[in-house]
């Protein structure tokens, strides 16, 4: 028990070293240059990191940032995303469309070097993808794209192809979205047209009827009837006065008053034609007066929907603002060969001193 007791203090564990330094010294040195060994490339490929990062933006929608009236709908242009944005454009970046592109472009099913009759090729070809190529959102909301591979300069392609795509994507499903809703808006719009072009023609047949201002014709008309009907009252009073005092048929007096009476009955002829007309048409020319105003109305409330949807559909801003573009690195990442040359000479060195404790107890305990 004592001496149990003695292995353990500082003095026995110095004595242990020292009686075994030796080959303490000899594992520790093996277990170093093993390190060094396999942990060149021979064993292991080293690997070259490249990163992107940038910020995302806040707008989707250009009509509603530069077009829209309504100061709640306006957005900041040049303001960055925040957490939201930034784990939106994380999902893209996951995407099956962003990763299947930069398998293609890339060739990565060779470049990974995974033989054609492999099994389950497309699984090690994902697993090797989402091994290298990571994505993930910073503490500054800011989001990074880390591409690492055995050829910097195609770490760093990757990671700027990835960065393009991004944009290429988020446009492309917005610009779905853009093209359903403006397909709804141009149809309401085409509709619309055509419902005020046929207003318009129910319009053109009431003028072609003598109806232009359906009130102020009335009141015209009505104002000359009452004219016209004086004039033929007095026209007929004078030519009655006229003839009771037996003036001649062939008289000036006669003859005048003869025509202002016949004129008056034709202008009520007129008057009486013109106002049956409006009384006939002027109901439903009101109505469609009224209708197409508001028609009208409705159409540039349309029209202004119209011309956003195609601003949002013909037109583009970037989805991120690029703080660093990706460069082909100088030094490799992977692997670290001070770190497994360290952990290689220590975990050898003490695999002997645990083998030597053993072996120790062991004669101890047949002793």
């Amino acid at each position: 028990m004592n001496q149990s007791q003695s292995e353990f203090d500082s003095s026995g564990v110095f004595a242990f070293v020292w009686q075994f330094r030796v080959l303490l010294l000899i594992a520790g040195l093996s277990g170093s240059v093993l390190g060094i060994v396999f942990s060149s490339s021979w064993f292991i490929t080293p690997l070259y990191e490249s990163k992107v990062v940038f910020y995302p933006a806040t707008v989707n929608s250009i009509s509603k940032a530069l077009l829209s009236d309504n100061p709640s709908d306006k957005t900041d242009v040049m303001e960055f995303g925040a957490e939201e944005q930034s784990d939106q454009l994380i999902q893209i970046l996951y995407s099956d469309e962003i990763r299947d592109s930069v398998i293609r472009r890339f060739r990565l099913m060779e470049h990974y070097e995974i033989p054609e009759d492999a099994a389950f090729r497309n699984t090690r070809l994902n697993k090797k993808y989402d091994k290298l190529i990571q994505f993930k959102r910073t503490e500054y909301m800011s989001v990074e794209i880390t591409v690492r591979d055995k050829d910097p300069r195609m770490a760093a392609d990757i990671a700027n192809t990835i960065a393009s795509l991004l944009d290429l994507t988020k446009n492309k499903i917005q610009r779905e979205q853009a093209e359903k809703s403006f397909q709804i808006v141009q149809t309401q719009y085409e509709s619309k047209k055509a419902w005020i072009e046929r207003l318009n023609d129910s319009l053109n047949f009431f003028r072609s009827q003598g109806i232009f201002d359906y009130d102020l014709q009335t009141d015209h008309l009505t104002e000359l009837q009452v004219q016209s009907s004086s004039a033929k009252a007095e026209a007929q009073g004078k030519l009655n006065i006229l003839r009771q005092l037996k003036v001649s048929e062939s008289d000036t007096a006669i003859i005048n008053n003869m025509a202002r009476l016949k004129g008056s009955e034709a202008s009520l002829l007129d008057l009486n034609r013109q106002l049956k007309s409006l009384e006939r048409y002027g109901g439903a020319y009101n109505s469609v007066k009224e209708q197409l105003e508001k028609e009208n109305e409705e159409l540039v409330k349309i029209r202004m929907r119209y011309d956003r949807s195609r601003v949002d559909l013909e037109e583009v801003l970037p989805v991120k603002f690029l703080v660093n573009s990706a460069r082909p690195a100088e030094k490799k990442v992977y692997p670290i060969r001070w770190l497994v040359v360290v952990l290689s000479g220590t975990g050898s060195l003490l695999l002997a001193a645990l083998s030597m404790v053993v072996l120790q107890n062991i004669r101890a305990f047949r002793g």
